[in-house]
């Protein structure tokens, strides 16, 4: 295990800029914002402890990053420091503790006392979306549909659907 602490959270980098989840996809409670120190792993070997505000849902205990705002954030860093690392592939890979990452701005620490505070994600989801519009009936709806729900529930959703259609 890479953290020395136990895993917290659930985790969506969100790459749609159009769906912004004032929601949450799993249970359809408002989201709220927190500002959580994101521990980024950037190719090649640049650990970055980053404060983001991200959307989350407390009753889920889900944390949704926007994928376009923390690349926008990693770009005016790197701008900074080494623009090199520009476009590099990374990695989220969990929360700091806050008081570590306060710390850890007034003092830089060492990558080894970060990985301490390090509370890596209980799981890791993707999002599927699809926007709202008229689609052709034979065409599938997406696969997965909201986050972490079971397939099972889609279906019957669908079928649902389906029965309301045709009493019309």
């Amino acid at each position: 295990m890479i953290g020395k602490l136990p895993p917290r959270y659930t985790f969506i980098l969100n790459p749609h800029t159009d769906a912004r989840f004032t929601r949450c996809p799993n249970c359809g409670q408002k989201t709220k914002q927190r500002k959580m120190p994101l521990f980024i792993h950037v190719e090649p070997l640049n650990p970055v402890v980053l404060g983001k505000t991200c959307r989350y849902c407390p009753d889920c205990d889900l944390l949704i990053v926007h994928q376009d705002e923390l690349e926008a954030q990693l770009e005016a860093l790197f701008a900074e420091r080494d623009p090199s690392l520009i476009g590099n592939d990374y990695l989220v890979l969990g929360t700091v503790e806050r008081q570590a990452w306060r710390e850890g701005m007034k003092q830089p620490k060492g990558i080894q006392e970060m990985l301490e505070h390090l509370h890596i994600f209980k799981e890791v989801r993707t999002i599927e979306y699809r926007p709202a519009g008229w689609y052709p009936a034979d065409e599938p709806p997406v696969q997965g549909g909201r986050a972490g729900k079971p397939a099972a529930q889609n279906k019957r959703q669908t079928r649902r659907r389906r029965k309301r259609s045709k009493r019309r």
